[in-house]
């Protein structure tokens, strides 16, 4: 995957939020079963593609990490981040940014 910039700079008008892309995460995870299975479904069985949608926080240490919420100090400044996801890179299949 290519390498995309995925924070911006903070221009007049815009708000510390504004500067994190907007994002539409495609990735396979793990799919279960605690049942006994016939070969044949077994053999059916496949990874799950998920999507995540939300702002790139960073992309360090291996992971993405993607969060939908935030909250401001009294300055008006993020503090703190909600419903959030990080993700391992090597599942990653493709990462869009939403206009």
């Amino acid at each position: 995957m290519t390498k995309k910039k995925y924070r911006f700079k903070r221009k007049p008008g815009m708000t510390e939020a504004d500067t994190y892309a907007n994002v539409e995460v495609s990735w396979t995870d793990i799919v279960s079963d605690a049942s006994w299975l016939e070969a044949k479904a077994f053999d059916k069985m496949k990874p799950a593609m998920c999507k995540t949608t939300g702002k790139i926080y960073n992309r360090a240490g291996g992971c993405t990490r993607i969060f939908a919420d935030w909250s401001l100090d009294e300055d008006g400044n993020m503090d703190s981040y909600g419903n959030v996801t990080v993700i391992p890179n090597s599942v990653i299949k493709d990462i869009k940014v939403k206009k």
